[in-house]
């Protein structure tokens, strides 16, 4: 598959999701803040992914931010990111090349960068079997 065609589908998914047009849905347009999710619609998402693309996302892939141990000092510093954790995060969130200041990265900052790009990137790391 394209990219172009797993964004999408993708974009139908999240149309579906969140009952929103597909005229208002980008490649850049992120999900909490753009679009309204919420932690139960990014959940709905993520079944629907795996059904249409017949992966398993769950336990692996999108799990890398969930995973974050935010009490320890290798993942945050003074109330932030640490500068490693970002650079172990920047190829699934591209919206981090965005941020005035990558060493001021607050955990709901982190998770308001999840953008259809970043959706896109899961899809196509799955189905190249990475």
């Amino acid at each position: 598959m394209t990219r172009e065609e797993i964004f999408a589908a993708l974009r139908d998914l999240v149309c579906d999701s969140l009952a929103v047009k597909p005229d208002a849905i980008g490649m850049k347009t992120a999900l909490i803040p753009d679009l309204g999710a919420d932690s139960l619609d990014l959940i709905d998402i993520v079944f629907g992914m795996e059904k249409q693309f017949g992966i398993r996302l769950r336990d692996a892939e999108l799990d890398f931010m969930s995973r974050l141990d935010f009490s320890s000092p290798q993942v945050m510093r003074d109330g932030f990111l640490t500068a490693e954790t970002i650079d172990r995060l920047r190829p699934r969130l591209p919206g981090l090349a965005e941020v005035p200041d990558p060493a001021k990265v607050t955990p709901a900052q982190l998770f308001a960068l999840i953008t259809m790009e970043t959706l896109c990137l899961l899809v196509e790391g799955k189905l190249a079997g990475k």
